[in-house]
């Protein structure tokens, strides 16, 4: 448990999740934060607590094939399509688990790596207000693999940029991330950009001198652009 934040286990029908909830009234948006490949809920809590502790609540999802869900070995990544892909199909079960509580609020996605390239997928849904893409990306052509090409096309964030013009994007990358190339960020930053409405922000920075890792000036660039929406 971390300080000024308070912590619940739940379930979104069958997924296991984690509220990380501010001890203050919190403010009129709820963060859905997706972990990164080889991660898992557990390991995402102090990540959540910096943005509960801004009074922003926080559901952590745990992923098919982590944690609580399974396990795979990591280092074969060949899997990492499926699981972004379950995360569409299984983004209602979360949707009810968060109106459930918070009604009312707007609802943005978030997420590193895996989690960041799901939470771009996610920006096609209308219930979505917003996404903070840590290390993640948005053209999905290194995900249209066989056997799940077909699936990937259907949910490339590149196909729906209509759905998302009028949506508040955060997209932070790390300049040296040799895991997850920004060139696919920048791909999808340089579609958005000409056809954004600009009602929301629009953020794309590549951080010099970083890896694939999330920094406490990244963290800080999303509390900045939070407080902008």
């Amino acid at each position: 448990m971390y300080l000024h934040v308070k912590e619940e286990m739940a379930a979104a029908g069958s997924i296991p999740v984690l509220w990380v909830l501010p001890e203050a009234e919190a403010k009129d948006k709820v963060i859905i934060y997706y972990h990164g490949w080889g991660s898992d809920v557990e390991s995402s809590r102090f990540r959540a607590s910096i943005w509960a502790a801004a009074d922003y609540p926080v559901l952590v999802v745990e992923e098919a094939l982590h944690g609580a869900r399974g396990s795979w070995d990591y280092e074969d990544i060949k899997k990492l399509p499926e699981v972004v892909i379950e995360n569409m199909k299984e983004f209602d079960a979360i949707l009810a688990c968060v109106r459930a509580r918070f009604p009312e609020k707007k609802i943005l996605v978030a997420g590193h790596s895996m989690g960041g390239m799901t939470a771009m997928g996610l920006l096609a849904r209308d219930e979505v207000a917003g996404a903070l893409a840590l290390n993640g990306l948005g053209d999905w052509t290194p995900l249209a693999i066989a056997p799940y090409k077909e699936a990937a096309q259907a949910y490339d964030p590149m196909n729906h940029i209509s759905k998302h013009k009028d949506k508040a994007i955060c997209m932070l990358n790390g300049e040296l991330d040799d895991v997850v190339n920004p060139v696919y960020q920048k791909n999808y930053y340089e579609k958005i950009k000409d056809e954004h409405e600009n009602t929301a922000p629009l953020v794309f920075e590549i951080i010099e001198g970083t890896s694939h890792v999330v920094t406490t000036n990244m963290m800080a660039m999303t509390l900045e652009f939070l407080e902008k929406m």
